[in-house]
């Protein structure tokens, strides 16, 4: 689709705090994009109202920025609110600071009396944030977060302390000196706090996330999804997710899978750009349809 990096919009986009970033819909930003790229074919009618791009954990906003010309080519009306999540969210993410962090997005989505929007995650850290925005949401407004569309890319999965290490160690330094170090510091810390679990009964975050984004009473049942992944990822295993997808299932949820072949943990829109962005395209078109 668009031939021009995510970085090239990033200077359209408005910071509201650390990890909140939207983008408005703007005619200098429209003539930006690649004249010889696909047609604005879907009508401001039927376009989402608001996407809301939840990043993986310690992203780098230029990388989540890559998946930003898909949806101005697709949805060139829509506003986008990019939210960031880092490590640390999973562990002080209840705290009131935190939940500050996410009050933007909520004023955004309320602005609208009825918004349509299409939320897109990215591994454990977009469905972490997930979980978090729809608490408060309700905790705010007593009402499910408004979600027409939701496709999750590498998500959800169960934790183990290798794939969490392994997560972890995509954020560290590459000279060897400065990652040996950084590892075991990850090693005791994680052994630490699965030291903490064990010995006081709680549930990971990673696993609650998991079972709580299948519950009606927290994720509307309305919002039709779409899982991309592939079996190939090592961060999250497969079996994972389309075991997500059965329960989903059974619970009332409207389902479309996608399977990428060989690719890696949130690479699979690299691997194939034009694929991928007809499978959102597609799957924005069935949920209406889904609708009807």
């Amino acid at each position: 689709m668009a031939s021009k990096t995510g970085s090239v919009f990033l200077k359209h986009f408005t910071q509201l705090n650390a990890s909140v970033h939207v983008y408005k819909p703007l005619s200098s930003l429209l003539n930006a994009s690649d004249s010889n790229s696909t047609d604005y074919s879907v009508p401001a009618s039927t376009a989402p109202d608001i996407i809301l791009l939840l990043s993986w954990a310690g992203a780098n906003i230029r990388h989540v920025a890559k998946f930003v010309p898909g949806y101005l080519e697709l949805y060139p009306t829509a506003q986008i609110v990019l939210v960031t999540s880092s490590f640390t969210d999973f562990i002080y993410g209840s705290r009131p600071g935190q939940k500050n962090q996410l009050k933007p997005v909520i004023e955004a989505i309320r602005s609208d009396a009825e918004p349509v929007v299409l939320v897109h995650l990215f591994s454990n850290g977009g469905a972490h944030m997930l979980w978090r925005l729809a608490k408060l949401y309700k905790d705010h407004t007593g009402q499910l977060l408004p979600m027409n569309l939701l496709v999750l890319d590498s998500a959800p999965g169960w934790t183990t302390f290798k794939r969490v290490a392994n997560a972890i160690s995509y954020e560290l330094p590459e000279a060897w000196y400065l990652r040996l170090p950084s590892m075991l510091l990850v090693y005791f810390m994680l052994s630490l706090f699965c030291l903490v679990l064990a010995t006081t009964g709680q549930v990971n975050i990673v696993d609650r996330v998991w079972k709580e984004l299948n519950w009606p009473q927290l994720i509307s049942v309305k919002a039709f999804r779409c899982y991309i992944y592939s079996r190939t990822d090592k961060l999250v295993w497969w079996k994972d997710i389309e075991g997500h997808v059965d329960e989903a299932e059974a619970k009332g949820y409207k389902v479309r899978t996608e399977t990428f072949e060989g690719t890696e943990h949130i690479a699979h829109m690299r691997s194939d750009a034009t694929r991928y962005w007809k499978i959102v395209e597609g799957a924005w078109e069935q949920r209406q349809q889904q609708r009807d």
